[in-house]
């Protein structure tokens, strides 16, 4: 098979190790579908020779971020510290919790912070009110497409319109309900507007009922690092409470957040 990650005048020796970068390559291939994978699996996903596949494997092994039994790999909690470690250096580490579980208590809702992955939104930290399950979108890890969710089309509007067109045109985007808009240049404009208005809405694009309101988290230098986001059930949000309600209390927590940022 070929090497998944070939030689470009962009990735000279200089200025590109590809081991390492397959060793991410690796990590990355296990998610929430890809819990224990063998070695032909990882090596179908990244598209890495088997050997090379197995033998980060075995390191990752003997590194204590994996572990192996009957030929299936699975990765540890150790793998952790890597996002942690990247978190902690923007300030988006446990001193969030307390912030979260106030504004959940405010709200009555559950409430989460997310970052940007390439295309994707990635949780980070979450907090909701007893009894107050709604859906599972609010993990802990989960990944969710920036283009459908409020919080990526937040976090999108930090970026200028020719970075968002270049990142849609990369994505493919598929609709998960009946609701979910999927017209490259009508999510552009939610992003133009997200950006405008300081604030993003999802209703019902990502599951039915569930509707998502977002707000930025900026750093001290008043770039946007993260999103904060309400989730609720869809028939529970007026537009009334949006903006008496909602959105003030989303604004002022993230307020508190940035002041805690490094």
């Amino acid at each position: 098979m070929a090497d998944a990650l070939p030689t470009t005048p962009d990735r000279d020796g200089q200025k590109f190790v590809a081991g390492f970068a397959r060793g991410l390559a690796v990590i990355e291939a296990f998610g929430p579908e890809h819990r224990s994978l063998s070695v032909a699996e990882v090596a179908g996903i990244t598209g890495l020779d088997r050997a090379v596949a197995r033998r980060l494997l075995l390191t990752l092994v003997e590194l204590g971020f994996a572990t192996v039994e009957k030929k299936q790999f699975a990765l540890t909690s150790n793998v952790l510290r890597l996002g942690y470690t990247y978190l902690a250096s923007l300030g988006l580490d446990s001193r969030l919790q307390p912030h979260l579980d106030r504004l959940s208590a405010t709200v009555g809702e559950a409430v989460s912070v997310s970052v940007l992955s390439g295309n994707e939104v990635v949780f980070v930290a979450r907090s909701e009110a007893p009894g107050g399950s709604i859906a599972y979108v609010l993990k802990a890890g989960l990944k969710l497409p920036a283009f459908s969710s409020s919080s990526g089309r937040v976090l999108l509007a930090a970026k200028s319109d020719d970075d968002v067109t270049a990142l849609l045109q990369a994505t493919k985007i598929e609709a998960r309900t009946p609701k979910t808009i999927t017209d490259r240049k009508q999510v552009l404009d939610l992003v133009r507007k997200a950006r405008e208005r300081g604030y993003a809405t999802n209703d019902q694009e990502l599951e039915l009922e569930l509707f998502g309101l977002s707000v930025p988290i900026r750093n001290r230098a008043g770039g946007t690092v993260a999103s904060l986001n309400v989730n609720s059930q869809a028939r529970r949000v007026t537009a009334k409470r949006i903006t008496d309600t909602l959105l003030p209390a989303m604004r002022a927590c993230a307020q508190e957040i940035s002041g805690v940022l490094l």
